[in-house]
């Protein structure tokens, strides 16, 4: 068995899985942010398998994707064999890596050939395609109605596993059986924001345009997606173009950059525009523009610095790995939040031997897809990274609003055009967290209506009392002491020493209960994801009613699991 050595939240991942494929409830989705080690899960829970008897596939759905899946693979010590035109197939290994498109096609071939051989009365040959594990990489794209779908039918619908970071697709099919797709169950690691916390990935700074163009009447095609044509129209002009590259001379000149563009015909426009301004751009597109070897060629000068960066159009929106990328340039908009994601988390993992951290990675978005300040605010259309996000095997129709954030509002400086997410801190001193310059909370333009019986005045006076308790609540939360809550805020001494004693009892009972379902999970077997529905990472930012509540129903459980402890449920497969 290989030695794969994970990080806590992954093993806490994996016993989630595994907790499920006990239950007999797959296929599973687990949901990991790009960065947080999908790759390194996967490939752990597929060498053990192997070990113990289980063959087992890994599906991907583009050649790179390929390419990568068998590096990481490789590095980590696991043989495996390649299911793919450009390799030589070795069904004999227990690992095997597979382009989808390839696999359907030899699957059908080999049903076909039974078919015709059992017409005639002859014997069946072996099926080389019979997987007791298969394991979907970006797996947003499973859904029953398509080629996933049609495969996982075809292979006889095997004990599945799908990763991915995105679990939401543009077109709203949701990927939970009975909504559109095939997963049973979805175990969730740790956010983005958390895995920032931990310094597992970076916070890039991002910068967007103070007027970008406006992209409002363009119709999502049935995929979810901006029509190619209306948008190239749109953006390949010279003074986006111009911008880019202003831009991108002022916030990070001379750092590793992808360029997301429109078309093929518009990345090349934008090529010419960098390397006028005395950079080293290249093209970084797929067949038949560029072959393999020419797109290996440019990533390789990328990562060796013999190129500052490359245009593109969506070739590297998924799976693309160069860790020292330091800037991605959005020039094309999506109305995907899924492919934003994608593209935002290319910049995000951190690697040491460049010294690459926050204070020297961006996103520069030229096109609106964070956000666009209407009407004096801030409006957010997919976000910045550590924006919090709420997952569902359900889907989104069409219109709807995507759920609400609790007390988090984008904000964007006016005058470096910094956008970020404030901290309760913040509001106590609005500074830009990148210039410094001191941000007035902006006025909201209203239209004032006249309506019978009614006065607006009465409407503008409830909004202001309603903006200034959310001003005073993170005041306080801002304030760390008695002393501050009287000094500062004014508060009675009773009344601040009533407050402090609160967030330590609420502190103890957060870590105290973390602790015992640490133990339990250690003693049994049994993640508290997959037990209550809770993961560790979400009990930190709990109420105290929620917490009490958790505290509860760990307390009846362990008291029901010791007196009458279940029997061991016999799994289908082990990893």
């Amino acid at each position: 068995m290989a030695d794969i050595s994970l990080r806590p939240y992954q093993m806490e991942g994996v016993a989630g899985i595994r907790d499920a494929f006990k239950r007999k409830n797959y296929p599973v989705l687990f949901v990991l942010p790009t960065g947080g080690g999908k790759t390194y899960t996967f490939c752990y829970i597929a060498t053990n398998a192997a070990d113990k008897g289980n063959n087992v596939v890994i599906i991907v759905h583009r050649k790179e994707l390929l390419l990568q899946a068998s590096k990481s693979l490789r590095a980590l010590g696991i043989d495996h064999g390649m299911i793919s035109p450009h390799f030589t197939p070795a069904p004999h290994k227990m690992v095997q890596v597979a382009s989808i498109d390839t696999l359907l096609i030899r699957v059908k071939k080999y049903i076909e050939r039974c078919e015709k051989l059992a017409a005639e009365g002859k014997p069946l040959p072996p099926n080389p395609y019979k997987f007791k594990l298969a394991i979907y990489d970006e797996a947003h794209h499973v859904v029953k109605a398509n080629k996933w779908g049609k495969l996982h039918e075809l292979l006889g619908m095997p004990i599945t596993l799908g990763v991915t970071a995105t679990p939401v697709r543009g077109d709203g099919i949701g990927l939970g059986e009975g909504h559109g797709g095939i997963f049973k169950e979805m175990v969730v690691g740790p956010l983005v924001a958390d895995l920032i916390d931990m310094g597992m990935l970076i916070n890039p700074t991002v910068f967007t345009s103070m007027d970008p163009p406006v992209f409002d009447d363009l119709k999502a095609n049935k995929e979810g997606e901006y029509n190619a044509a209306e948008v190239e129209e749109r953006v390949d002009r010279p003074v986006i173009t111009g911008s880019a590259v202003a831009h991108y001379t002022e916030h990070c000149p001379g750092a590793t950059a992808i360029v997301f563009c429109a078309s093929i015909k518009h990345a090349k426009h934008v090529v010419d525009e960098f390397n006028a301004a005395g950079y080293r751009f290249a093209l970084l597109v797929g067949e038949p523009e560029m072959s393999d070897a020419e797109r290996t060629e440019v990533n390789r000068k990328l990562a060796n610095g013999e190129l500052h960066g490359a245009c593109t159009v969506a070739l590297v929106d998924e799976g693309y790995d160069l860790p020292k990328l330091q800037c991605c340039i959005g020039l094309a908009p999506t109305a995907s939040e899924s492919r934003f994601l994608q593209r935002v988390g290319r910049i995000m993992r951190p690697d040491p031997d460049s010294g690459k951290c926050t204070e020297n990675t961006f996103y520069l978005d030229h096109v609106g897809d964070v956000g666009r300040i209407v009407n004096g605010e801030f409006k957010v259309k997919h976000g910045t990274p550590r924006r919090l996000r709420e997952w569902t095997l359900e889907g989104r129709k069409k219109g709807k609003k995507k759920p609400a954030e609790e007390g988090i509002t984008a904000k964007q400086c006016p005058k470096c055009f910094h956008v970020f997410e404030p901290v309760p801190e913040w509001f106590s001193d609005p500074k830009c967290p990148k210039c410094s310059a001191v941000m007035t909370q902006p006025k909201t333009v209203r239209e004032i209506e006249q309506v019978d019986g009614k006065l607006t005045k009465l409407q503008e006076e409830q909004e202001m009392q309603a903006k200034q308790a959310q001003q005073a609540r993170a005041a306080q939360a801002a304030a760390q002491s008695v002393d501050d809550m009287v000094q500062k805020l004014g508060y009675s001494l009773p009344r601040a020493q009533a407050i402090v004693k609160a967030r330590q009892d609420k502190a103890e009972l957060r870590d105290s209960l973390i602790a015992d379902l640490r133990a339990w999970h250690q003693t049994t077997g049994q993640a508290p994801l997959a037990t209550f529905g809770v993961a560790i990472s979400d009990i930190k930012g709990m109420k105290p009613a929620q917490l009490r509540e958790l505290r509860d129903r760990f307390e009846q459980h362990r008291t029901e699991q010791v007196a009458a402890p279940r029997a061991p449920v016999n799994a289908e497969i082990e990893f």
